[in-house]
């Protein structure tokens, strides 16, 4: 949009001739019910974020929160919240979006991505990567633009832009691909992942493409040819993606383009001026600017595009004349329960602005001061709970879930001593007590086995009940499609009531493959501490041998580089003796490039099958003893869990079983 880009050089003026705020000052939350709200107590949709970009220099990104359910407008919530971050959120927040249980802000100029919990807006963590711009997710990962080089609006720094996969659980990058200059907002379609370049710094020749990105090989099959400086995406329930280009400085303005997924071609353009884009049940909402090229004067537009007809409906969806209040429409959205349309004002772009509500009629039903430049927006049916307010009182009796981890106890890995993270000094117990605290009351923190034989030991405060011709309990782990590192599950009752599981008490679960003729019995695998100078991607880093006769190693990959082995063991080597499981991974190679698919077997392994399906339950009859006969327990008190899988897939690297925790089914069933 080039009249977003003839402010960026006012911005960037501003943050200049302007004197930095001090790292210790904090702007002070404020909470007030704005005129007008009428709180819904009831609300599906509890509140909505809104991130305020500051003007860039001055690290004054803040975080807003509306609460739906008390009318609360809650002011600058992350500086209170979060006081030991030395300034705040940082320079210019860029995005922001909800996934799962945690809120992710895009800080562009300060190059990282902020990890909240969504409830809270605690900090989490961070995710760095220079010059960041937008986010969306799949699966279990997160897909970040970044400009890939300095922030400046200066042709001579300008490259070709990364997107940057990102593993949710770990916040680690795992991968990244090459696309256009300046690569801004991604939509993902199946398989592919679809991202607008802008080739905002090469002004005047600007980018003009959407790259398109295969996820299972993670590299660039095509470049869309659309039009100049492309910015905004939002796709329609018949998978068309809406685009907007910003147009150029000498003939070409702003408009907004159609892309058909299924042909991966431009086939249209609304004509509609466009510089943000929100997509609600097949409506589509526009803030755009109707502007002469050659002229200064800019009149804003609100519209509104059917996009199932791919018609205009209406260019003023405020009806009741403050259009005329706002002087520099900003951000967009619509909340998905009631229609509403939140729209903010940037004002002049160094004071709080505005946000405004309307009602689906175009109606303004309240307003409220912001942070500098309200821009984005994320909605949420989690409760917000704030700094002050009294947790909710737990409910008493026995909990469903995980409550103590009696030994933790990893094979070589590329999460070991990440998930959980160890610090220099920890031991055993230390180490315990982090996989304790990631799995008990359902926290669903990640704790990873590593390689084969990796194990983790975990009690309950009271004993799973078996109950006959039911499931019992439920193993959470980060599997989905085709990505299975399958753990093979054991299960301890105390029968003398003495605390612990005596080596006498564990039976395995028998799975799908229990019959397999090529699942090995009394399998023994050996790991050799490595030498801590290798290099970061180390084919041989950690040798091993086994029962078998056979010898490899845990290789190291390029984007986990700390060591592999437990650093809180001392010993020169560790043995893992069970049950090992046949390879499940199947390779396939196009132009070059292979990819991995881990299988699931059908059912009976924990991190097997995704934490919807009801394969990733578990019946206590399904124990044996070690002769592999059946055995009936009445109940359990201990599970164990180790990596039943010996195999290493190239730069995915080694199969490592991930536990998020355990429910027990007939305690959740009660709550």
């Amino acid at each position: 949009m080039k009249y977003i880009y003839s402010y960026l050089w006012i911005i960037f003026l501003t943050a200049v001739f302007c004197c930095c705020r001090d790292e210790n000052f904090i702007i002070p939350s404020e909470n007030e019910i704005p005129d007008g709200v009428v709180p819904r107590p009831d609300a599906s949709i509890k509140g909505v974020y809104i991130l305020n970009e500051g003007n860039m220099g001055s690290n004054k990104c803040t975080l807003d929160f509306f609460d739906y359910t008390t009318g609360i407008y809650h002011r600058n919530i992350y500086a209170e919240i979060n006081p030991t971050i030395v300034k705040e959120l940082g320079d210019v927040g860029n995005d922001l979006k909800i996934y799962g249980n945690r809120l992710y802000a895009v800080i562009n100029v300060s190059g990282y991505v902020e990890v909240m919990d969504v409830e809270t807006a605690v900090h989490i963590g961070e995710i760095k990567i220079p010059n960041c711009r937008y986010i969306t997710f799949h699966k279990q990962y997160a897909y970040i633009s970044s400009y890939n080089g300095p922030v400046s609006p200066n042709p001579s720094d300008s490259r070709l832009g990364i997107v940057a996969e990102v593993d949710t659980a770990t916040m680690q990058i795992t991968r990244q691909v090459t696309v256009g200059y300046q690569p801004e907002q991604m939509a993902v379609i199946g398989e592919k992942l679809y991202v607008a370049n802008s080739g905002g710094y090469n002004k005047p020749n600007y980018d003009r493409t959407v790259s398109v990105i295969d996820l299972n090989t993670f590299s660039e099959i095509k470049k869309i040819d659309v039009a100049p400086n492309l910015h905004c995406i939002a796709v329609n329930s018949q998978n068309n993606i809406y685009v907007s280009s910003r147009g150029d400085e000498n003939s070409i303005s702003s408009d907004t383009y159609i892309i058909d997924t299924e042909n991966d071609l431009a086939k249209g353009n609304l004509n509609v001026k466009t510089s943000q884009l929100w997509m609600h049940n097949d409506i589509l909402y526009l803030l755009g600017y109707d502007d002469n090229i050659n002229s200064s004067q800019k009149n804003s537009l609100y519209s509104i595009v059917d996009s199932r007809i791919e018609k205009v409906i209406t260019e003023n969806f405020i009806t009741d004349g403050t259009d005329k209040q706002i002087n520099v429409p900003y951000g967009l959205a619509v909340n998905p329960e009631t229609g509403e349309i939140l729209v903010s004002d940037a004002k002049d772009y160094v004071t709080p602005g505005t946000l405004y509500c309307f009602s689906q009629e175009g109606k303004k039903l309240w307003s409220h001061t912001t942070g500098d430049i309200p821009s984005r927006f994320a909605f949420t049916k989690k409760k917000f709970r704030g700094p002050n307010e009294i947790p909710e009182e737990k409910p008493s009796g026995p909990s469903p879930y995980i409550s103590k981890v009696l030994d933790y106890h990893p094979a070589p890995g590329q999460f070991v001593n990440l998930l959980p993270k160890y610090e220099n000094g920890d031991n055993q117990e230390i180490m315990n007590a982090k996989a304790c605290e990631a799995l008990k009351n359902n926290n669903q923190g990640t704790v990873s086995l590593g390689g084969y034989g990796g194990y983790i030991v975990v009690g309950f405060d009271h004993t799973i009940e078996n109950v006959s011709g039911s499931h019992d309990f439920k193993i959470l782990g980060n599997a989905f499609n085709n990505n299975s590192e399958p753990g093979i599950v054991r299960v301890a009752y105390d029968q003398n009531k003495n605390g612990i599981p005596d080596e006498n008490e564990w039976y395995e679960l028998a799975g799908s493959e229990h019959s397999n003729p090529a699942t090995i019995q009394n399998y023994n695998i050996t790991y050799y501490r490595p030498s801590e100078n290798v290099s970061a991607t180390e084919e041989q880093y950690i040798r091993w041998s086994d029962s078998e006769g056979q010898e490899g190693y845990i290789s190291k990959v390029s984007y986990h580089t700390q060591s592999y082995y437990p650093q809180w063991v001392t010993n020169q080597q560790m043995s893992f003796t069970g049950t090992l499981l046949r390879k499940n991974a199947v390779v396939t190679e196009n132009n070059g490039i292979k990819s991995w698919k881990l299988t699931p077997f059908d059912w009976g392994y924990a991190d097997n099958q995704p934490n919807n399906s009801t394969a990733a339950e578990f019946d206590i009859d399904w124990a044996i003893d070690k002769n592999r006969n059946p055995i009936t327990l009445p109940g359990i008190d201990f599970i164990m869990i180790y990596t039943g899988v010996n195999q290493t897939c190239g730069w995915i690297g080694e199969t490592s079983t991930e536990v998020l925790g355990i429910i027990d089914l007939h305690l959740i069933q009660k709550q």
